[in-house]
């Protein structure tokens, strides 16, 4: 097994109220933005995400001599990997403004077509990106990751994240979309259904905690103090507006966020992420 410590030495990365969108709308304009996030992005890595690299790393099992990593991004996972492991990886993504930051072998397509033969990977990942899939690619991404993986299948997702708790509404067009693209939430138990024919081998939350927000509170904080989520980065899937959207009631807002923080966030606290490690049942 891998050591963290060997891990983290490698982490050092060079350069390192409105309309709903529907489920259509929301899959053009996230594409139409994506390649555009990519090309902005930093390569830069907080504390929180070279831990979060090193206990993905570290999980991969030691007989895994090929590996696809599906929905690579601008390949973190994969060049750490890469790093502290022998053998193929394959990286594969929607965005070739992403894979140009990762050196070849790489693929650019959609998670719902992979275009490789049955299990011709020892282990198929897929880190932080099946909470972002559409639903009839989603549906589709899971049967492909199953169809290529010949023993593993790794993912992370967000740990039982309430997704009421990142939506914005956009200020110039009304538009209502979280924050980062997420579709989906998971706890343990219906993360590990996800894959027929796989067995889990482990399943653990990891990283650094999180208040969660009371639902009571959340709801007057959304709803009659007008206030929502917004972060330094956010653009409004539909208009392209970074415009922060304004509270109706600020000093509400901001009551409801000293409640929660004071009394229920201090008790009702969850681990950042879900990491997953499937086993092939035949």
């Amino acid at each position: 097994m891998v050591s963290l410590h060997h891990i983290n030495q490698c982490l050092e990365l060079p350069g390192s109220g409105g309309k709903e969108l529907t489920a259509k709308e929301s899959a053009e304009l996230e594409k139409r933005f994506y390649e555009r996030r990519w090309e902005s992005s930093s390569t830069e890595l907080s504390s929180e995400e070279r831990d979060r690299l090193a206990i993905t790393v570290a999980s991969v099992p030691e007989d895994c001599r090929s590996v696809l990593d599906v929905g690579c991004g601008d390949g973190r996972v994969s060049q750490l990997l890469r790093r502290v492991r022998e053998g193929l990886l394959v990286a594969f993504d929607l965005s070739l403004a992403a894979l140009r930051r990762f050196p070849p072998p790489g693929c650019c397509g959609s998670a719902e077509f992979l275009p490789f033969a049955d299990r011709v990977f020892d282990l198929v990942m897929a880190t932080e990106i099946m909470e972002h899939l559409p639903q009839a690619v989603y549906v589709c991404a899971l049967q492909e990751m199953a169809r290529v993986a010949q023993r593993y299948i790794l993912v992370t997702v967000p740990n039982n994240e309430n997704l009421n708790e990142n939506i914005a509404v956009c200020p110039a067009c009304g538009s209502r979309f979280h924050v980062w693209g997420h579709r989906r939430t998971y706890t343990s138990t219906e993360l590990a259904k996800v894959f027929s024919g796989f067995r889990i081998a482990r399943i653990f939350s990891f990283g650094s905690k999180i208040a969660t927000y009371n639902r009571c509170l959340l709801w007057v904080r959304m709803r009659l103090a007008g206030a929502c989520c917004w972060e330094e980065q956010t653009v409004c899937y539909a208009c392209g507006s970074a415009r922060r959207p304004e509270p109706r009631w600020p000093l509400l807002a901001r009551g409801c966020d000293s409640l929660n923080y004071r009394f229920w966030g201090r008790v009702f606290q969850r681990s950042s992420w879900l990491l997953a490690l499937f086993e092939r049942e035949f």
